[in-house]
């Protein structure tokens, strides 16, 4: 890769990381103002189970398909045939998705009692009564995010990263003053409107960058045009290798719906926002701004290129990801507090949430180099690899919480979560690693290694500071102080690939100062 090349990679990576930590924690925000409102009342209990549903059906029937099926075929199309053909290509294709999410948009509204019967079983007939009323109003949402993520494909394709970025930021701001302004008024109701008016939003603000790129759109279907039959191919085992997540969080909710009267569904809820929140950031960066690359570089025969990105992408997510999992570990209580405690949100609540959220972030780590992989193989065309791990780690999941039940406790359910995570990945490096898609040398393996390590000497630093100190902020201001320059240090001492890069960073600024 040339500096040129690399430079530009880092510079919208850059971008796209301020972007999204921002959109990130405004949705924290949000979070934090839902719980504050209520906390695990009837009226959480009810919307959390309502909210998942629609999330879940999407993702389970075309979620997964939207982007990455769509980004290599357009890639391809736009390499080969050029820009008008591609954005044919792309109108078609977005037809295709909206026919699919409005049918399925119809069947939620139609089905919305089956479908909090299935999520959710043992709640009471309050909350479930609620849920259902709720479910019906959000289920439109899927409509309008097949539309946003068809967008997002066109844009990103196209080079341009910031705008898909921000649009949940767009999203989250709708929501939050929501919260501020109407929720005394409407209440619970007033926020899933808020939740559906997000998402339209997502989608608008998309459509003059769209059209900048010439994109018009066309209410035509050609339905066995090559490359959407193409697309449509590679539909099914992308589709299936994206499962592992809706799937298990579907389990995860059944089940915990009958650990204390319906909390549990709350506080895995609760819990999952504020993990998929923190990996986010970072995964979500790597995947979204590389994928296209990765599909570039497949269809312009760069696979040495293509795998040098995905060795150095994994490698910078472990490196950073791996402190952040141990201290969330350590420190799930005092930031489980410092999120959500306040207002309805009581104690007895931080500490359910926070055995949740502890047995999660054992998962960081995989989920994050899992995205990075996963997207590597859907560049290269190889989407039955992903089918096959999704299916077996999602198989171990639904195993263990079906025979175990909600004997497991809420922090169980997501320890089995989070080593399903484990399991998925370790199919997919392997075969990847065999296929000649994506080879991990030894070299990488230490580097890992030593990534852990340095985590690991944050341990005996956070126990003793969190044993002193008993304010949550403190607590999580001191440790984070004391214990960052522990895995600095150890994983420098180590000679970490990743540290060396920080240490020649920090020496190339001095001198270009001195200079």
């Amino acid at each position: 890769m040339n500096e040129k090349k690399k430079g530009g990679i880092l510079t919208s990576a850059a971008v796209m990381g301020i972007i999204i930590l921002a959109s990130k924690l405004l949705g924290l925000f949000r979070d934090i103002l839902v719980a504050r409102f209520y906390g695990m009342s009837t009226e959480a209990i009810a919307y959390s189970a309502a909210s998942r549903i629609p999330v879940t059906i999407f993702d389970l029937v075309i979620g997964g398909v939207v982007t990455s099926a769509f980004i290599p075929v357009f890639n391809s199309v736009l390499v080969k045939k050029g820009k008008d053909d591609a954005m044919k290509f792309a109108n078609s294709y977005m037809n295709f998705i909206l026919l699919v999410c409005t049918t399925l948009a119809a069947l939620g509204v139609i089905l919305a009692p089956q479908a909090v019967s299935l999520i959710a079983p043992d709640i009471t007939a309050e909350a479930r009564g609620l849920a259902i009323d709720l479910t019906r109003i959000m289920f439109p949402m899927i409509i309008f995010t097949g539309l946003a993520f068809s967008f997002v494909g066109i844009l990103q394709s196209m080079g341009e990263y910031n705008l898909p970025a921000v649009i949940s930021l767009v999203s989250n701001l709708i929501m939050v003053a929501y919260l501020f302004t109407l929720n005394r008024f409407f209440g619970v109701v007033g926020l899933s409107v808020a939740m559906l008016l997000g998402w339209a939003a997502q989608a608008g603000i998309q459509i003059p960058k769209a059209r900048s790129f010439g994109f018009r759109y066309r209410p035509t279907l050609k339905i066995f045009d090559p490359t959407l039959m193409h697309a449509a191919k590679n539909a099914l085992p992308i589709l299936i290798g994206t499962w592992t997540t809706p799937i298990c969080t579907l389990i995860n909710s059944r089940f915990a719906s009958g650990i204390e009267e319906g909390r549990g569904v709350t506080a895995i809820d609760y819990a999952n926002r504020l993990y998929i929140m923190i990996v986010g950031i970072f995964s979500f960066v790597a995947t979204n701004l590389l994928f296209p690359y990765f599909s570039r570089a497949e269809a312009e025969g760069d696979r040495e290129g293509a795998t040098r990105m995905i060795r150095t992408s994994v490698k910078v997510l472990v490196y950073i990801i791996a402190p952040i999992a141990v201290g969330i570990m350590a420190l799930s209580t005092p930031f489980t507090a410092l999120v959500y405690e306040r207002g309805e949100f009581v104690r007895a609540d931080t500490l359910l949430t926070s055995e949740a959220l502890s047995r999660f972030a054992v998962g960081m780590i995989f989920m994050a180099a899992n995205e990075v992989i996963v997207k590597a193989l859907f560049a290269a065309e190889k989407p039955k690899i992903p089918m096959i791990s999704s299916l077996i780690s999602m198989g171990v999941n639904v195993a263990v919480v079906t025979v175990f039940g909600s004997s497991l406790g809420v922090g169980g359910i997501a320890l089995v979560s989070a080593l399903a995570t484990a399991l998925n990945l370790a199919i997919n490096v392997f075969v990847a690693h065999r296929r000649d898609i994506c080879r991990f040398g030894w070299t990488d393996v230490f580097d890992f290694l030593k990534s852990l390590v340095s985590a690991g000497a944050m341990v005996p630093v956070i126990l003793v500071i969190s044993s002193h100190v008993g304010s949550p902020i403190f607590k999580i201001v001191l440790c984070v102080a004391a214990a960052a320059p522990v895995y600095f240090i150890v994983s420098a001492v180590l000679r970490s690939e990743e540290s060396k890069f920080v240490i020649n960073a920090v020496k190339s600024k001095l001198l270009h100062k001195e200079n």
